[in-house]
């Protein structure tokens, strides 16, 4: 009958039906030990030859419940087997593996598992009279011996508490007072042994070999014990005892159970359908048969040889343990040695005492509600057992104290994340080369946290970092008008780190504080210069945010950044036929058919219905046709500045341009330049623009002419003349360290003659983009890169209207296009006028910082057609 469902699962319902035999005397025998690497059978399916029955499954029995512990009665032969399944069997391991979850610490479930191994096995011990320990090779565990002396450590230490509670029970005195029925006497039992595996040897030169193997194991297990004190020679103070006249050893020589039963099944059906050969005759079909007797052709030449193995091997094995259960059963065991051996302690009981009282002291030893008695010892048995884990426990407390001492080593008063990152990193390099065993992890996040508890107080940088990439350097903090949690300190960020530069009209400079918002970039700091300075300067006022309710807030940024439409660009009017006939044939060299799109744009000239005055500039195709844009919000602000893929309709609440007068036109002089600081030498002349437009003067009349009829008036004729007006411009860049100089093309700084005459003219300036950063020609061996800051323009006196029209773009697309936001500025004319930039370009996604790359750093340009001029000659009446 094979073992189904919960029947043999251990401790049994106290039943009658139980116990057949419960009058009788039972010996106890149990099964330990590590099963064989397959999860098919069981270590205990050796006693199922023994009863001619399946009792002990593989893994079946295991997977079905969670039983650890099994047994069944054999009333024929009065004998009580008890099946431990432990994490040692390949079955008991695998459902192990599988209920542990990825978060959960394999480790510390296979420590709970090796408690409740060792708690059965003191059962065992407890209630057994034999112990048959098996060994899936032929080579003895010694990890065993350090098992056994730990056991038998909590076993001499409860003996008095399991006596108090055997006192209840009928059992011999003795047995009350011993807490046991006798010294178990333990079998070893090995299997797969590899001395028989060629079965054409012949069986009686393979005896003695087996037995010869089998005393050496003997010998050298005996040895181990006796020098481990794991056995004495009074049994009754060890832990368990083994004969000393009697065989305690086994080999097996085959596999009793299949490795997989699906394979096996496969083999044999593959064995028992041969495919027949064509060149094959009956003949020998015939000879085969002949040659292997009464066994089918197909099952192989060692089936006779195997099959005679495999029923000596399970005769001698149930010799070899019978003998022993025998002794057991009439005059018990003796494995007493010395000169002065001592009677033995030996005792049965019957059958439904025995069940009575294991399922007691079973309860009594795995219940969740323990004696604080029994608790105390199986924490003994617990720091025992962990060796490993007080190993660990030592080793990584002894380095833990320094890897901190590590992490602290040369830290600043103040530092920042990324580095306490580099320095904890450090500290776990020196914990992780010394630190060793199962409480690894477990020191390691208290190295973490420890470092982090050090860091956190009062050692924390602030993270705050400035538009141009500078930390700031007070401990943390909040800052002014910011809400944070927690109660820090209120103050204002900064970076240590200050640079030069100039206010609005360029005329004063000072220190600039490392700015950490766009508003102190591109206006706080103007705005203090301005109350000393440029206060008094006319300016023009550009578009702001103006709020009509308390109630305000940020609007929404784009969802990307991506220019809508290309920038305006303007040429001037004398340039107009040399870029169209450059366009033209352009697209002729290139074959292309389509003429209008090589040109990329169409140049108009229109007359203003209201000045009368031709307007030259250059337009798009598309810009024919742009939307109408919504009326200014009074409650959302851009929180940025104003670009071509900022939200429509949104003004931000202050100006990160300024343009404004210096002053009259006649005030720059031509031989001087600008008289303001900064400059390097040489670089501080404006570039001379001439704009031609047309004039008309008075017409001398001819002879015939002069005579004019008496009383009536002489008209004044006018004739129409083509003159040159000169307008100046500059593009100023300044550095970090306040040098300025202007650039007469890219990267190109204004060249003088000794006479102070410049030699260039502003034709680069108004057909060319513009870098946003040029290298300063100052002497620091850090190389600081200027930026483009100003833009210098001197209006001339006359019938001319010039218009700016800033584009910056100030970093590689997909970036967008800053502008002020108001469209063309008309300036007045007769005036020196300066139009400053923003100093940081803040965009819906961050703040566009200069790239590092040379290869983009080229590409954050002022775009052309910056510059439009207006001829208003042609307004004046003829």
């Amino acid at each position: 009958m094979a073992a189904t469902s919960d029947e043999f699962v251990f401790p049994p319902k106290l039943d009658s039906k139980y116990f057949p035999g419960k009058d009788e005397k039972v010996c106890v025998v149990s099964i330990l030990g590590k099963s064989a690497h397959n999860g098919h059978n069981s270590k205990a399916s050796i006693i199922n030859h023994i009863l001619d029955r399946d009792v002990f499954q593989g893994y079946p029995s295991c997977k079905d419940s969670n039983r650890h512990l099994e047994y069944f009665h054999d009333t024929d032969s009065r004998v009580v087997y008890l099946h431990h399944w432990s994490s040692f069997d390949t079955a008991r391991l695998i459902k192990i593996c599988q209920n542990i979850s990825q978060d959960q610490d394999i480790h510390s479930n296979l420590l709970t598992e090796d408690l409740q191994h060792a708690k059965t096995l003191l059962f065992l011990f407890s209630v057994s009279h034999l112990v048959l320990l098996n060994h899936p090779g032929t080579t003895f565990d010694v990890s065993y011996i350090h098992l056994f002396n730990s056991i038998n450590t909590i076993r001499l230490k409860w003996q008095p508490f399991v006596s108090e509670v055997l006192s209840e029970f009928a059992l011999p005195k003795d047995w009350v007072s011993a807490g046991r029925p006798c010294s178990p006497r333990v079998l070893f039992v090995f299997s797969d042994c590899v001395l028989e595996s060629d079965p054409g040897k012949p069986q009686g030169q393979r005896g003695p070999s087996v037995r010869r193997h089998q005393h050496a194991i003997e010998d050298q297990i005996y040895s181990l014990l006796r020098k481990a004190r794991t056995i004495t020679n009074i049994s009754n103070n060890s832990l368990f005892a083994v004969p000393a006249n009697q065989e305690f050893v086994y080999i097996h020589t085959k596999d009793n159970e299949l490795a997989d039963p699906l394979m096996t099944y496969l083999s044999q059906m593959k064995s028992n359908c041969p495919i027949r050969n064509e060149t094959e005759s009956p003949r020998s079909r015939g000879y085969q048969m002949n040659r292997h007797g009464n066994q089918k052709v197909g099952m192989g030449d060692n089936s006779a040889v195997t099959t005679m193995q495999n029923g000596h091997g399970e005769r001698r094995f149930k010799e070899f343990l019978e003998q022993h259960i025998v002794q057991a059963l009439t005059k018990g065991f003796d494995d007493n040695v010395g000169r002065h051996p001592i009677p033995a302690l030996f005792e049965l009981c019957t059958c439904e005492v025995w069940f009575t009282m294991a399922t007691c002291l079973y309860q009594m030893m795995f219940s969740l509600d323990l004696d604080p008695r029994l608790r105390g010892y199986f924490n003994t048995l617990k720091s025992l057992l962990e060796t490993d884990v007080r190993f660990s426990e030592n080793r990584c407390s002894k380095v833990l104290p320094v890897a901190e001492s590590t992490y602290q080593d040369g830290l600043p008063p103040h530092y920042t994340e990324s580095y306490h990152q580099s320095k904890l990193a450090q500290a776990r390099r020196v914990f992780c080369q010394h630190a060793r065993g199962p409480c690894f992890k477990k020191y390691l996040v208290q190295l973490e946290e420890a470092c982090e508890k050090w860091w956190k107080n009062g050692h924390q940088l602030c993270e705050a970092i400035s538009l141009t990439g500078n930390h700031c350097v007070n401990r943390l903090h909040s800052a002014p008008g910011e809400s944070t949690e927690g109660d820090l300190e209120e103050m204002p960020h900064c970076s240590q780190f200050k640079t030069r530069a100039s206010c609005n009209c360029g005329q004063t400079q000072a220190d600039r504080e490392d700015p950490f918002d766009h508003k102190a970039a591109n206006y706080d700091f103007y705005c203090q210069l301005e109350e000393q300075c440029c206060h008094e300067l006319k300016r023009i006022e550009l578009p702001v945010f103006h709020a009509s309710t308390s109630e305000i807030r940020a609007g929404k940024p784009a969802s990307s950044e991506t220019p809508t439409t290309e920038p305006q660009s303007s040429l001037p009017k004398t340039d107009l036929l040399t870029s169209g006939m450059a366009s033209l044939s352009l697209a002729l060299s290139l074959d292309q058919t389509d003429i209008g799109q090589s040109m990329g744009s169409v140049a108009e000239t229109h007359t203003d219905a209201e000045t009368g005055g031709a307007t030259l500039n250059l337009q798009s195709p598309t810009e024919s046709s742009k939307p109408l844009s919504r009326q200014h919000s009074t409650v959302e602000y851009l929180p940025g500045m104003i670009h071509t893929s900022s939200p429509s309709g949104l003004l931000p609440t202050f100006p990160s341009w300024s343009v404004c007068c210096l002053g009259k036109a006649s005030a720059y002089n031509t031989t001087q330049g600008l008289d303001q600081q900064g400059f390097l030498p040489g670089s501080n002349f404006l570039l001379p623009w001439d704009i031609p437009i047309t004039a008309e003067k008075e017409k001398w009349p001819t002879v015939g002419e002069g005579v004019m009829r008496k009383g009536k008036q002489r008209r004044t004729q006018k004739e129409a003349s083509e003159t040159t007006l000169r307008a100046y411009l500059g593009m100023e860049y300044e550095c970090p360290r306040g040098h300025r100089f202007f650039c007469s093309g890219p990267e190109k700084i204004i060249k003088v003659s000794s006479t102070s005459t410049v030699k260039d003219n502003a034709n680069k300036l108004l057909s060319m983009d513009m870098p946003l950063y040029c290298p300063c020609h100052c002497r620091s061996s850090k190389g600081f890169m200027a930026q483009l800051m100003r833009v210098f323009v001197v209006t001339p006196e006359g019938p001319l209207s010039i218009s700016v029209d800033p584009k910056v773009r100030p970093c590689p697309p997909p970036c967008p296009v800053f502008h002020p936001g108001t469209g063309p500025i008309e300036l007045t004319a007769g005036a020196i006028w300066v139009i400053r930039l923003p100093f940081v370009y803040l965009g819906s996604s961050g703040a566009y910082t200069m790239p590092s790359d040379p290869d983009q750093l080229i590409q954050c340009r002022l775009l052309q057609g910056m510059f439009n001029y207006t001829d208003l000659s042609q307004a004046q009446d003829t």
